[in-house]
Order: structure tokens, then C-alpha cells, then sequence
């Protein structure tokens, strides 16, 4: 007995003193009045190789919990930049996976995407949603879609939609595929999931001149397990408006009187002759 008990003690040590922390996700698209734009997606990993010291767990930001420093890069079968090998071999043709970039004591991985149109931005994502093995496009009713909708003439006023569970599924692909593919449970083998390698950290939308956005935050208060003290993470679905000036109408106007005008005056010349 005394010795399963220490056994359990040595376990329970591990976990403590060593863990993973989840890679952070940030979604920041920019929309413009013709519904063309750019999404960008960053996934930033702590990597311990890249500090002498402990990395602090940020849920613990004192240390005076216990929740064990930061451990991350031997879960990656082969270090964390494999993270950019296998996202240059498994991203769609039409996605542009920047270079790996280390700022401090983070990995930062990067991918970027242009649509034409409002069109082709579900079309993207649809796409997106449908290479995770576990989900599709189809497994979500068309009220929980994207919307840009657009009202006016000479000012028209566009709100753009989106949930939470749609950003999610649309990033299932790379999560679901990092996680099988070269993720290493090592220490944590039965404690950790799919779902505790990587959160949806950051979101950021902007419309012409406005901005949404939902960031991450430390709440001393809030409840994690136990005790108190953990990072907030977005949690609801976004929406944005703004305003434009309606360019294409006030143009055809401006070219419809031109044509008035001009018919009149021939008019007149004509009538002189």
C-alpha cells in the first residue's frame, strides 16, 4: 500500500511540475465594402527550449499555486518547428503559410488567405470545415453560417456575422491533424486530449472602419479546478457593423445626369441649327 501510494504521489508530482499549455490561436480578418479580404491565423506555442527558466504557468502567473511550469516542446515528435513542416504539407494550395517566426519564448506559426468576394470567403471556409475528418460544412444549419449583409444605395450599411463554433470547425483540420499525426503525449499520456492541445485565444474582425474583437485575459477570480486563477478564453459569437459610402450608385448617378445633360445640351445646339 505505502508503495502505491508513493507511486501516486510521484504521478500526481509529474503532472504538477510538468505540463503542456495549450497552443493560442488568433483569427483576425479584414473585410472590405465589396466583401473581399484577408484572414489571418496565427498559432503561437510557448517553447521551453527557448527560456533558461521555468516557464510560469500563466494560469499561476505567482507560482503560488502549483501548477508547474510550462513544457511543451516534447510533445511535438521531433520540436515544435515540425509544427510549420507539417502545415507546409497538409494547408490548401490557396493558403500561404508564412515562415515560422520566434518572438521571445513563442513559436509562431502563420497562415494567411485572400477571397475575392464574400462568395469565395464561404467558399474557403466551407472547404475548410469539410477537410477536418470529424465535421462539415453540411453539419450546420445556414442561420449558423457566416452573413455579410448589406442594406442602402447612396449609404449602405453591411454587418458581418460569424460563431464561435464555425471558427472552430474551420480549424479542426490542422488541430485534428497535428494531434494524430506528430503530437507526443509523452508524461501526459491519458490526461491530455485533442481538445487541450490548442484554444481559440484571439478573435479580431473589421468592417471598413470598425472593429470587433475578443482577446484573452487572466481572471484572478475565476474558477480552475480547485482554486481560482485562470485565463479567459473568447466565448461567444461576433458581430459587426459599419457604414460606406454607396460608390457605385452615386457614380451611376453622376453619369446618369451626365447623360441628361449632355442630351440636352445637343438638344439645344440642335435646335440653333
Amino acid at each position: 500500500m505505502k508503495k502505491l501510494l508513493s507511486l501516486l504521489v510521484v504521478v500526481a508530482l509529474v503532472l504538477t511540475l510538468s505540463g503542456c499549455w495549450s497552443g493560442e490561436i488568433a483569427v483576425d480578418t479584414v473585410i472590405n465594402e465589396d466583401g473581399s479580404g484577408t484572414r489571418t491565423i496565427v498559432l503561437a506555442v510557448m517553447d521551453d527550449t527557448l527560456s533558461t527558466d521555468p516557464i510560469t504557468n500563466p494560469d499561476d502567473p505567482d507560482g503560488t499555486e502549483g501548477k508547474g511550469a510550462v513544457i511543451n516542446n516534447q510533445h511535438i515528435t521531433g520540436g515544435l518547428p515540425e509544427i510549420q513542416t507539417w502545415l507546409e504539407a497538409n494547408s490548401p494550395t490557396w493558403m500561404t503559410v508564412e515562415e515560422m517566426e520566434t518572438d521571445g519564448i513563442y513559436r509562431n506559426f502563420t497562415l494567411t488567405y485572400d477571397f475575392t468576394d464574400f462568395d469565395d470567403f464561404l467558399a474557403k471556409y466551407e472547404e475548410l470545415v469539410d477537410l477536418s475528418p470529424n465535421l462539415a460544412w453540411t453539419d450546420f444549419a445556414e442561420d449558423e453560417q457566416p452573413t455579410l449583409v448589406c442594406d442602402g444605395t447612396y449609404k449602405v450599411n453591411c454587418t458581418f456575422n460569424e460563431s464561435i463554433d464555425l471558427v472552430n470547425a474551420s480549424l479542426d483540420w490542422a488541430v485534428d491533424g497535428i494531434w494524430n499525426d506528430i503530437y507526443d503525449e509523452a508524461t501526459l499520456a491519458g490526461w491530455v486530449g485533442k481538445g487541450d492541445i490548442s484554444v481559440l485565444a484571439n478573435y479580431t474582425v473589421t468592417l471598413g472602419d470598425q472593429t470587433v474583437e475578443e482577446l484573452q485575459f487572466y481572471d484572478p477570480d475565476a474558477i480552475d479546478g480547485e482554486g481560482t486563477g485562470a485565463t479567459v478564453y473568447p466565448q461567444g459569437n461576433w458581430e459587426v457593423a459599419a457604414e460606406f459610402t454607396g460608390v457605385t450608385a452615386i457614380t451611376l448617378t453622376v453619369l446618369g445626369a451626365a447623360v441628361v445633360v449632355g442630351g440636352a445640351v445637343f438638344a439645344v445646339i440642335k435646335f440653333k441649327k
